[in-house]
């Protein structure tokens, strides 16, 4: 009978690295890595870039929430620019489609197209659109954000500065 337990443990700790099961983020979890090729032709690799405060904006030019809320999303990269890294990873479409719309509206924050969900498919197991994802500077997802449109700055705003800690936030004289 021991012997039975101690190969069900084995099996159980053995099959997510057997089948590369991948689990969706959670708050106060480390993020999944992942790499994905931008659309400037770049690679975008989320370990890569430890130190700064990630928001990973997942979204569809046909969403009219995802739509609605990346200006404000394009001011809060501006914004922060110096210690926030914004990634919009669009589902579905491709990157001709998502090159398109970018530079019809002049946003300038890093974008990729997943048109088969490889990447969308790890980090969002809803598929609801909008979702965003803020992972801090260790690494860490410190929050989780379902839905969108318009005003969702300091909702956004808000999970930046709470994943930059005591060093996001800063007194303007």
């Amino acid at each position: 009978m021991k012997k039975i337990g101690i190969l069900v443990l084995a099996l159980l700790f053995a099959l997510p690295s057997a089948f590369a099961i991948s689990l969706p983020p959670m708050i106060g979890m480390e993020a999944s890595d992942f790499e994905i090729e931008l659309i400037d032709g770049e690679a975008f690799k989320l370990s890569e870039q430890r130190g700064k405060v990630v928001l990973i904006n997942i979204w569809a030019t046909w969403c009219g929430p995802c739509v609605a809320e990346m200006p404000e999303i394009d001011q809060l990269a501006e914004d922060y620019e110096d210690d926030l890294v914004v990634i919009g990873i669009n589902c579905g479409e491709t990157e001709q489609t998502v090159a398109d719309f970018v530079e019809e509206n002049g946003y300038g924050y890093l974008f990729a197209a997943d048109p088969d969900y490889e990447i969308c498919s790890q980090l969002n197991f809803t598929n609801a659109i909008p979702y965003t994802i803020v992972v801090d500077r260790e690494g860490v997802v410190s929050a989780l954000h379902r839905g969108g449109g318009y005003g969702v700055y300091e909702v956004l705003e808000g999970y930046v500065l709470d994943a930059m800690g005591d060093e996001g936030v800063q007194i303007l004289a």
